[in-house]
């Protein structure tokens, strides 16, 4: 008799878990994917940093100063469009999580109500 009442409770419990483990996972490894990518972003913005340090280093006269200064419209106009396309990467991200997170709920609460039917 005690083991049918701990059975039960077993079973419903894991019921209740099994949703939060899947969400878990799914949170984890969506923070694992946005960690990457920021990873990915900063680097790529300090290379940005250093090569126009290295750039402004090699100035030694007007002309080449001049050069310089053309190179950074073409520079900020490129960091402008990097800015927009990274943006829109951490969008997606978080678009995919918000619906696999949709998608989780919408079967956990279809398993609930079939159950509970």
């Amino acid at each position: 008799m005690y083991q049918e009442i701990i059975d039960i409770y077993t079973a419903q419990l894991e019921k209740l878990v099994t949703p939060a483990q899947q969400f878990a996972r799914l949170a984890l490894n969506n923070g694992e994917k946005l960690y990457a990518l920021q990873l990915e972003i900063g680097q790529s913005y300090v290379d940005f940093g250093v090569e126009q340090l290295k750039a402004l280093i090699e100035v030694k006269d007007p002309d080449s100063f001049r050069a310089y200064v053309l190179n950074q419209v073409d520079a900020a106009k490129n960091v402008g469009e990097k800015l927009i396309a990274d943006a829109q990467a951490v969008a997606e991200l978080g678009s995919r999580f918000n619906a696999d997170t949709q998608k989780l709920v919408n079967e956990s609460l279809s398993t609930v109500v079939a159950q509970a039917a």
